[in-house]
């Protein structure tokens, strides 16, 4: 690349010329094209041009070089000089200014997912000097949510989206629009991919994330669009396996503690706050029929004293018990049917004494109205 920068057979004879070049990074990797910008002859009468026999490269390498230590997608813009004094066997080069150019600040919405996405993107790189297989195992050990983040994060970062667009429509529609809710919306994506493809596409964006999409081969490049694939077929698939829909769960209750009704959890108490359960409203066993959707967001997630949530239940027992499949018109309905009846005791505290009848009489009323959602 150097090389590329200094065209030293063009500078004249006592004269200075004046060169700009903007340079691509990725990770640790220099692209190999560059952007030749101005190039002026200041001195020197431009009719011949010095002779050139020493290798004028070392300061522009010794230049670019600390460019290489640094995260993510950047643009380096060199200033460089070429200049031959009378008496000098040929001209000398120096390099006038080297900077980074200031990426734009990322949409408010993304700021948190960038936040994250840095950071693990420092980890990454470290290791990756060391050792490749250590980076392997770096991902190991971090949660779904730092995955969500990291793997959101890249894919808007080095804009890979739109060449996924074919084969994962759904998930690059979503990942689409940034923000911690398309994060949290592919977590939920990860844990219902099989461990053996989460590891495969760990490592394959390792690789990305160290040296750019490019340096994956076309047997990677291949894989990484049929992890993608593998995703975008799962979101329509019923959630079965125990792991996946346990883990659901475990994030849904805690986050809607922690996050949307700490109070709640205050007014609980350690002693009750183990009788109090959160519910899906739109249940995890029809999630496939709202693909674009997250599960565990915020506006699906309610909270609900054990008596309440039994009640709730049965009602999503009567629906599997009497009907062999549902639209995803037909379960919105009947969870907009549930908010209609229980929704009272949504988000509250119970007092069983006062509401036991009334609970007892919702549920009947909420069974009636479902059977005739389903044509009973």
């Amino acid at each position: 690349m150097a090389r590329r920068l200094l065209p030293a057979s063009r500078v004249p004879v006592e004269g200075t010329v004046h060169e700009r070049a903007r340079l691509r990074f990725e990770g640790l990797r220099l692209h190999p094209e560059v952007e030749l910008g101005v190039f002026e002859v200041r001195e020197g009468s431009g009719r011949r041009s010095a002779p050139g026999s020493m290798d004028p490269r070392m300061p522009v390498v010794q230049a670019l070089l600390p460019f290489v230590n640094a995260v993510g997608r950047r643009t380096v813009e060199v200033e460089l000089e070429g200049r031959h004094v009378r008496g000098d066997a040929e001209p000398r080069w120096r390099v006038v200014a080297a900077t980074t150019l200031e990426p734009a600040r990322p949409p408010e919405a993304m700021e948190d997912i960038a936040r994250e996405y840095r950071a693990m993107q420092e980890d990454i790189l470290r290791h990756w000097r060391e050792e490749v297989k250590d980076s392997a195992r770096l991902a190991g050990v971090w949660s779904f949510e730092q995955l969500a983040y990291w793997y959101v994060g890249g894919f808007i970062a080095k804009g890979v989206l739109g060449t996924l667009e074919a084969v994962a429509p759904t998930v690059v529609s979503v990942l689409g629009k940034g923000g911690a809710k398309a994060a949290q919306w592919f977590r939920t994506v990860l844990i219902r991919t099989p461990p053996a493809e989460r590891e495969a596409l760990q490592r394959l964006w390792m690789k990305v994330e160290a040296e750019g999409l490019m340096a994956l081969e076309a047997g990677e490049q291949a894989q990484l669009r049929s992890l993608l694939k593998g995703m975008e077929h799962r979101l329509r698939t019923p959630i079965t396996d125990k792991y996946s829909k346990d883990k659901l769960r475990e994030w849904a209750r805690q986050e809607y503690f922690e996050v949307h009704q700490p109070r709640l959890a205050q007014a609980l108490g350690m002693e009750r706050l183990g009788t109090y359960q959160v519910h899906h409203l739109v249940p995890i066993e029809h999630a496939h029929l709202f693909p674009t959707r997250g599960i565990n967001a915020a506006e699906n997630l309610v909270g609900m004293a054990r008596e309440v949530h039994s009640s709730v239940n049965s009602v999503w027992t009567f629906v599997r018990t009497n009907a062999k499949g549902v639209s995803a018109r037909e379960v919105e309905e009947i969870a907009r049917i549930t908010h209609k009846h229980f929704g009272r005791w949504f988000d509250v505290l119970y007092d069983p004494s006062k509401s036991g009848p009334a609970l007892a009489s919702a549920e009947k009323a909420a069974l009636k109205e479902v059977a005739t959602v389903l044509g009973l």
